[in-house]
């Protein structure tokens, strides 16, 4: 599908009700500050656990991470003004991007990367690809940096528009899979990664 332009996706955009934009900022901000949260028991965690379980709680943590991504309808304000009866009218995304449902459209060739991520995380059975220490290291730095993504999406999200909540949830969802260290999982996840990354450029 040919790629929507700025003024397109404006137009789009602009149809999107204030009520429907202050609903999905509500529930990105319940996924960032649940996140937040979580962040801080991972990182105490994290000075606790011995050097063989540090693989698994990498896995543990990078899902877990993941998992509180805007990535669910209720994040998506076209979802959430358009979405309730399934028939998807009227919606700027759809025309702009696809149906989020069709096979080829933006959103899907997205989700089913960002899944296929999650899964081959949840499969991985090698061992870390660095000394324990420096994967301690590497998972306590990426801890606190996607800590602070949170919060700074958070601000952020305080003055977005409907166009700028979308961009920034792209930013977003970007700078955290940049996050996943390449020092500690297999060659796989890193291909996955740049997979995301690269399907994440039609997103929005």
């Amino acid at each position: 599908m040919r790629r929507a332009n700025p003024d397109e996706l404006e137009a789009a955009a602009s149809r999107i009700s204030i009520e429907t934009l202050e609903s999905t900022r509500l529930s990105i901000v319940s996924c960032c500050n649940e996140y937040i949260r979580l962040s801080d028991l991972f990182a105490a965690m994290l000075k606790r656990i011995p050097e063989f379980e540090l693989h698994k709680f990498a896995r543990a943590f990078f899902l877990c991470l993941l998992g509180h991504l805007p990535t669910r309808p209720e994040t998506c304000p076209f979802c959430r003004q358009y979405g309730n009866n399934r028939s998807c009218t009227g919606c700027g995304y759809a025309i702009t991007h696809g149906r989020c449902d069709s096979e080829d459209s933006a959103f899907n060739l997205f989700i089913e990367a960002f899944q296929e991520l999650g899964k081959a995380i949840y499969q991985e059975t090698e061992r870390l690809r660095c000394p324990p220490e420096t994967a301690r290291l590497t998972l306590e730095t990426s801890i606190i940096n996607s800590s602070e993504a949170s919060k700074n999406m958070l601000k952020e999200l305080e003055r977005a528009s409907a166009f700028g909540l979308m961009k920034l949830k792209a930013q977003y969802i970007d700078h955290t899979i940049c996050l996943i260290p390449q020092n500690i999982f297999s060659e796989e996840i890193s291909k996955k990664c740049l997979e995301v990354r690269k399907k994440l450029k039609g997103y929005w």
